[in-house]
C-alpha cells in the first residue's frame, strides 16, 4: 500500500496535471497563433496608417501658387509631411474628386478656398490657415514700413524642459501599451480559464474523487499554479517572438528598455495572476453550470479593463498624470498601471517595489477568503451558494457532499 500523498507532492501533482493537459491541447497552440497574428496585424495596420495620414497631399493653382513657401514653411513648423504640387483649377479638382489629392487651394487674396471631396485634414487646414495669415500680415507689414523678419526674430519663443526630452520615448510609449495589452489578455484569458475548469470539475462530478485524495486547499492552489505556469509560458514566448522581430525590423533601438520592460511584464503578471485567478476560482465555485459562469465573473473583467483603458487614455499624452499614479499603488488595478509608468520612465523601482509589497499583501488576504469560499462551495450542487454561506467557517470533518446538495428542481 502506497504512502498518502504529502501536501506539497498534491499540489505538484494537481499543477503537473493542469499544465500538460493546457500545453498539449491544440487551443493553446492555436491560441498562441491568434495573439502573435493580432499583434502582427495590429503593427501592421498601425504602419499603413500611419504612412497614410503622415504625407497629405495639397494641389495648388497658378493663382495660389505664391503660397507655396509659406505653406512649405509652415508645415514644418507644425512637423507635417506635405506633399505640394502645382495644378490647374479643373485637374485639380478631379484629383481631389479620384482621391489622388487630398485637397486643392484655390481663389485669391481675401477669398481662398480649401477644396476637399468630402471632409479636410485638419493637420492641413491649420497648416494652410498659418501659411494664409503669415502672407497677409506680412503684407500689412511691408505697407507699414515694419521689417517682417526683424518682428519674427524678436518675437520667436524658445522652449525648454527642466529634465531633457528622451529621443526614446516613442519607443517607450509602445513597450508600455504592447505590456498593457499583453497583460490584459494573459488576466483575463487564463483566469477565465481557472474558472472554467473549476465549473467543470464540479458540474462533472470529478472533484468528489479528487477531494476524497486531497484537501480543497491543495487542489485549487495546484490549478491556480498549473494554469499559471501556462500563461506565464505563453507569455515568455509571445515576448521573445516580439523582441526578436523588433529588433530585426529596426524597431527596437533599446534592447536594455524591452528587457527592463519584459521582466516587469513577467513581475505583475505573477501577481496579478494569484490575485485574479484565486477569485475567479472562488467565484467559479459557487455555480454548478457554465452557463451560469458568465454572469458572475463578468464583473472582474471590469475590474481587468479599468485600468486597460485608463492606460491607454491616460499615459500616453500625460505620463505624470496624478491619477495614474494613485491607481499605480491600489491592488487590482496597480498590476496594469505600475509597469506601465515604469516603461515611460515615470516610476522608479522604489515605488515599484512599494506597489509590489502591497499587492503580494492582497494577495495574501484574497487567497485566504477565496479559499475558504472554494472549500465551502465546491461540493455543493444546485443553486449558486449565496456569499453568507460560502463565506462561513468550514466543518471541521472531511466533507460530505450528500447532506448540502441542493435540488435545482
Amino acid at each position: 500500500m502506497s504512502a498518502p500523498l504529502s501536501a506539497n507532492q498534491a499540489l505538484l501533482l494537481v499543477a503537473r496535471r493542469e499544465f500538460t493537459t493546457q500545453v498539449r491541447s491544440r487551443s493553446f497552440v492555436i491560441g498562441l497563433l491568434v495573439t502573435l497574428g493580432l499583434f502582427g496585424g495590429i503593427a501592421l495596420l498601425g504602419g499603413f496608417i500611419a504612412g497614410q495620414s503622415s504625407n497629405p497631399s495639397l494641389g495648388v493653382t497658378p493663382e495660389t501658387v505664391s503660397l507655396q513657401p509659406a505653406i512649405e514653411a509652415a508645415a514644418a513648423t507644425q512637423d507635417v509631411a506635405l506633399r505640394i504640387e502645382p495644378v490647374d483649377d479643373g485637374p485639380g479638382r478631379e484629383r481631389v474628386d479620384t482621391g489622388d489629392l487630398d485637397a486643392l487651394l484655390t481663389g485669391s487674396a481675401g477669398g481662398y478656398e480649401l477644396l476637399g471631396r468630402d471632409t479636410v485634414d485638419t493637420q492641413l487646414q491649420a497648416v494652410v490657415g498659418t501659411a494664409v495669415q503669415q502672407q497677409a500680415l506680412a503684407g500689412a507689414l511691408a505697407e507699414s514700413g515694419v521689417d517682417a523678419a526683424q518682428l519674427a526674430q524678436q518675437s520667436q519663443v524658445a522652449v525648454d524642459t527642466l529634465v531633457p526630452a528622451d529621443p526614446n520615448r516613442g519607443e517607450q510609449l509602445a513597450l508600455a501599451i504592447i505590456g498593457t495589452v499583453l497583460l490584459f489578455i494573459s488576466l483575463s484569458g487564463y483566469g477565465q480559464l481557472v474558472a472554467t475548469g473549476v465549473v467543470e470539475e464540479k458540474q462533472s462530478r470529478v472533484v468528489e474523487l479528487l477531494l476524497a485524495t486531497i484537501k480543497p486547499w491543495q487542489l485549487l492552489a495546484g490549478k491556480v499554479l498549473g494554469l499559471g505556469a501556462v500563461g506565464l509560458l505563453q507569455l515568455v514566448i509571445l515576448g521573445v517572438i516580439g523582441t526578436v522581430a523588433a529588433a530585426v525590423g529596426g524597431l527596437l533601438t533599446v534592447p536594455g528598455a524591452a528587457a527592463g520592460m519584459f521582466a516587469m511584464v513577467v513581475l505583475w503578471y505573477l501577481i496579478g495572476f494569484f490575485l485574479f485567478a484565486a477569485l475567479y476560482a472562488a467565484i467559479g465555485s459557487t455555480v454548478s453550470r457554465q452557463e451560469e459562469l458568465n454572469s458572475v465573473v463578468t464583473p472582474l473583467i471590469f475590474v481587468l479593463m479599468i485600468p486597460f483603458i485608463l492606460v491607454v487614455n491616460l499615459l500616453p499624452n500625460d505620463p505624470r498624470n496624478e491619477l495614474a499614479a494613485v491607481l499605480s499603488f491600489v491592488p487590482f488595478l496597480s498590476q496594469t498601471v505600475m509597469p506601465a509608468r515604469y516603461a515611460l520612465g515615470v516610476a522608479p523601482l522604489w515605488e515599484v517595489g512599494v506597489s509590489a509589497l502591497i499587492a503580494l499583501v492582497a494577495v495574501v488576504v484574497v487567497v485566504r477568503v477565496a479559499g475558504r469560499v472554494y472549500e465551502n462551495s465546491i461540493l455543493r450542487t444546485g443553486a449558486r451558494v449565496g456569499l453568507r454561506e460560502a463565506l462561513g467557517r468550514p466543518a471541521a470533518g472531511p466533507a460530505d457532499p450528500q447532506p448540502s446538495t441542493r435540488s435545482s428542481a
